[in-house]
């Protein structure tokens, strides 16, 4: 009976991650209002601290980091790239959220300290149903679906989502790159 709780649970979370990636397919714009990136991934970061309270997670924010988006959808981005730090590494270890502006943009970045990535394969981590090689090591494989949703996500907001291993060789760095907050811009709904 566990086991299959356990799988109707892993069930509910794949139909819901299919239909996240349906409705993203389906919207035609954004509904928008300003966003302080830095004020959702403090948030992010509190719900992870909370759920995986054997790691240090720190996060460094710029106290102006201004997107338009949607809320939803961009706690969504941090939801996915904060779980994948915590499920693909090993057990107590520590990751950083970063929230930066340069230019005229607003820079996310989730830093783990686990074991990188397999070469070669950092492009296809976006892909919808992609999974690592089992021979990782880095815990609960998923559906393949979360990546997918956060590259869908920034792409509908005018934005750039990457990956690359650390550049000492110590875990891997997701950066999200979004548009930043057009001061100009009419307000939501307008």
């Amino acid at each position: 009976m566990t086991r299959v709780e356990q799988e109707a649970a892993r069930m509910g979370v794949l139909v819901e991650d299919l239909l996240t990636l349906a409705r993203l397919d389906e919207l035609p714009a954004l509904q928008t209002e300003v966003i302080d990136l830095g004020g959702m991934a403090q948030d992010a970061v509190l719900d992870a601290r909370a759920a995986a309270q054997d790691r240090e997670i720190t996060l460094t924010a710029d106290p102006d980091a201004l997107v338009d988006g949607d809320p939803h959808q961009l706690r969504q981005v941090f939801a996915n790239l904060v779980r994948n730090a915590t499920v693909h590494t090993p057990s107590g270890t520590p990751f950083a959220v970063t929230v930066t502006t340069a230019d005229d943009a607003t820079v996310l970045s989730v830093r783990d300290h686990g074991p990188g990535l397999p070469e070669g394969e950092t492009d296809a981590l976006f892909q919808r149903f992609w999974r690592a090689d089992p021979g990782r090591g880095r815990g609960r494989d998923g559906a393949g679906l979360g990546l997918a949703i956060v590259a869908e996500i920034v792409a509908a907001h005018g934005g750039h989502v990457s990956v690359a291993n650390a550049p000492d060789g110590s875990g891997a760095v997701f950066t999200v790159r979004l548009p930043g907050h057009a001061a100009d811009a009419p307000p939501a709904g307008a």
